[in-house]
């Protein structure tokens, strides 16, 4: 499996030094990435039956640890996106 996310890293990174995908660059690709990896942990997470069954054992407080970090994930990067980043940064 490490194979294959370093395989995709060198192509895409020498795609990108060879200037092809420019279509990649209109699109915010970061974020789009991350709700996508958001969207599966989901998804696994609430596909997985025993852990719904025993989150009461887990507890509320590992609950609100995850969550938190979820809001911070999609919400942080924004902001910083918003408030640092100089129209001429986004491009």
């Amino acid at each position: 499996m490490l194979y294959l996310i370093l395989i995709a890293f060198l192509i895409g990174f020498l795609l990108g030094m060879r200037g092809k995908l420019k279509i990649l660059k209109k699109w915010n690709t970061v974020t789009v990435v991350t709700v996508l990896l958001l969207f599966f942990m989901g998804f696994e997470l609430g596909s997985d039956k025993n852990l719904i069954k025993q989150l009461s054992e887990i507890g509320y407080l590992s609950f609100l640890i995850a969550l938190f970090a979820i809001i911070g994930s999609a919400l942080l990067p924004t902001i910083y996106e918003k408030k640092f980043l100089n129209k001429s940064d986004k491009k």
